[in-house]
């Protein structure tokens, strides 16, 4: 089967344009948003945004919005965590033109090789690994880089995964994308809720090691 063209174009254009709306929303709320209310507020859509998924399949204008929604509240909330802990975004450009580099690149060696599949689980393996990197350096030096690009990891992460977990090479675009902004937006307030909590916020996952790190600091 003939890989729709057409429909990756615009699943990598359209997640590239969410990634620039997670941007910035997440700098507009470190500057003027309140913390605490932001991240209620996120709480409120983790809640919700499953069933509002469901209901994107059947409601065509929800169907396009719904990723705008995920961006929107993911980055306001990521916002809130950076002036939550102070955390310093100096040259974050480069890091954002690396991420858009990355994306095109694997935009066109799946046109060229016609094999979204296998490079869709390089990528996530590569995540995989980049998110460890990035968890030490914010464990270890409570570096701000390390936050940020654990952040950005997650967001590049998502959309490779929903890539791969298509069904067929003829997919809709929206159907990647909503699923991807799903992904990320539920990856992002568990990775703000787990650190902002020190794992207590998330009883459910064994976080023993967290605390046992806490305690011995």
């Amino acid at each position: 089967m003939e890989l729709n063209r057409k429909a990756l174009f615009k699943s990598f254009l359209l997640y590239l344009g969410l990634l620039i709306l997670i941007e910035l929303s997440s700098v507009f709320s470190k500057i003027y948003l309140a913390e605490k209310s932001v991240l209620t507020l996120a709480g409120i859509w983790m809640l919700l945004t499953i069933p509002i998924y469901i209901l994107s399949k059947k409601i065509k204008y929800l169907n396009y919005t719904y990723s705008v929604f995920n961006a929107l509240i993911a980055g306001v909330a990521i916002g809130s965590y950076y002036s939550l802990k102070a955390v310093n975004l100096d040259n974050i450009f480069f890091w954002i033109v690396g991420f858009c580099l990355a994306i095109v690149i694997n935009y066109w060696l799946i046109v060229i090789t016609n094999k979204y599949k296998e490079i869709s689980l390089i990528n996530i393996i590569l995540s995989l690994i980049g998110m460890g990197v990035t968890i030490y350096l914010l464990i270890t030096l409570n570096s701000s880089l390390g936050t940020y690009l654990l952040f950005l990891t997650v967001i590049y992460l998502c959309f490779f995964i929903s890539l791969y977990l298509n069904k067929g090479e003829s997919f809709k675009y929206l159907d990647v994308v909503n699923f991807a902004s799903l992904l990320m937006f539920g990856g992002v307030f568990l990775i703000i809720l787990i650190i902002i909590t020190e794992g207590d916020g998330i009883e459910f996952l064994d976080m023993s090691w967290w605390k046992k790190k806490k305690l011995m600091e």
